[in-house]
């Protein structure tokens, strides 16, 4: 049994649809607060699929959603945009840390052979080696943002309960996941980046406005590519107590995806930014080295951005219909 915490949610429900079509069987446990059952209906009443609704800061719903798992992929946490970092950051490291706390005990107390961590590349907010490898999380200095620490400490929960109770893991650090599922917020920036923008063009906004200069680089990854990568590093053995990049290295500007964007929403006006001031914790650059995944897992991604773009933009708009 394939344990998803947090499987209802954008990425999650992404990889639901990887292990089932796999014929895994799998157990989603989700708090609904920003997961949405919709995103799994396709897999209900399915022999090898379950769902139930658990609130992973509380020790006994972790506990209850842990018989005859043998593998966890912990994604459940406290997620949003920038503007979401800088509003919550209590809240975000709280919860998060409880989620973390809740889970790993229970995973230690079970017969678990697995769990498969989902952090971020916001452990790599203050980077600078570029393209940045997995090694640089021992030499960069650590996250300014409550986000960015709370994934960090989900990291070394990982090394810890490794080294003292033997608990076997693999982390996995998604850069700038992109893909249908994801839905804007209402206040701007408080969702990622792509949700926001498509969400501005869609409803006629003119001129387009960004948060900074739109000098920032990105690297953005279709979910199916992310997903594709976080069933292989549980298929393989060599990825047992490792972590992994798992991004596209190709660099984008926030200036140009936001045109790109705007083309692929077929806006006709000339395109034109306005520049609103950016936050304060706003990364400049961020970049993967995934060296390591083509290595060891023998994965790369393969769809091009302008058609992920395009697919976010199509399932955004028929979910307005």
């Amino acid at each position: 049994m394939i344990l998803v915490a947090g499987g209802a949610g954008f990425i999650g429900s992404h990889l639901v649809d990887a292990l089932m079509t796999d014929k895994y069987e799998v157990r989603v446990a989700d708090d609904f607060s920003k997961g949405r059952e919709e995103n799994l209906v396709q897999h209900k009443g399915k022999p090898n699929f379950e769902l139930r609704d658990a609130d992973f800061t509380k020790p006994g719903d972790c506990k209850n959603v842990m018989k005859d798992v043998d593998v966890i992929y912990l994604l459940a946490s406290k997620i949003g945009g920038i503007g979401y970092f800088h509003k919550y950051p209590a809240y975000i490291l709280d919860e998060n840390n409880k989620i973390l706390s809740g889970l790993f005990n229970a995973a230690r107390n079970s017969d678990v052979d697995r769990m498969v961590y989902v952090s971020s590349s916001m452990v790599f907010e203050r980077a600078n080696i570029f393209p940045t490898p997995e090694t640089a999380i021992e030499e960069v200095p650590m996250p300014i943002t409550s986000y960015g620490f709370s994934k960090l400490i989900g990291e070394r929960y990982c090394n810890a309960f490794a080294d003292e109770y033997g608990l076997k893991y693999t982390i996995v650090r998604p850069f700038n996941c992109v893909g249908p599922r994801e839905s804007p917020e209402e206040e701007p920036g408080m969702a990622h980046v792509i949700p926001d923008l498509v969400k501005k063009i869609m409803h006629g906004d003119y001129p387009l406005e960004i948060y900074g200069d739109g000098m920032q680089a990105r690297c953005f990854t279709d979910v199916e590519d992310t997903a594709e990568a976080f069933v292989l590093v549980m298929k393989k053995k060599r990825a047992e107590n490792e972590d992994f990049n798992i991004g596209n290295p190709q660099e984008t500007q926030i200036k140009d995806l936001a045109k790109m964007l705007w083309g692929v929403c077929s806006r006709k006006e000339p395109f034109k930014l306005k520049h609103l001031p950016p936050f304060k914790h706003d990364v400049k650059r961020r970049v993967p080295d995934i060296t390591k995944a083509k290595k060891l897992l023998g994965w790369e991604p393969r769809i091009p951005l302008k058609e992920t773009l395009k697919k976010y933009a199509d399932w955004y708009r028929e979910s307005k219909d």
